[in-house]
């Protein structure tokens, strides 16, 4: 019907979750919503081991409560951690040699 779904109704969907919904709003939609992967999971967790504990939405919320709602930047800086969790992150033990995180 050409209106931009919420965040909610894709997530009521089977098979939907938070990752898959935010990169579907940012991606196909263009709407600012940072997304967490696994990637980004692994860098805050070496950054900080408390973050091993954190569940998704408090993770977004660090980037999204301090950053600029802009979908075009979000994109960017989802790209620019995956380029580095592909990099540090792929294999264990993760972050080795990680020239950001000092591990």
């Amino acid at each position: 019907d050409g209106r931009i779904p919420e965040r909610d109704e894709l997530l009521a969907l089977w098979g939907i979750g938070p990752e898959t919904a935010d990169s579907i709003l940012l991606y196909a939609y263009g709407r600012p919503e940072f997304v967490i992967d696994a990637y980004t999971k692994r860098i805050l967790t070496a950054a900080d081991p408390v973050f091993g504990t954190a569940g998704y939405d408090e993770m977004k919320a660090l980037f999204s409560d301090d950053l600029k709602a802009d979908a075009e930047m979000f994109q960017e800086y989802h790209a620019l951690l995956v380029a580095h969790g592909k990099a540090h992150y792929s294999k264990k033990p993760y972050g080795v040699n990680d020239p950001i995180i000092c591990s």
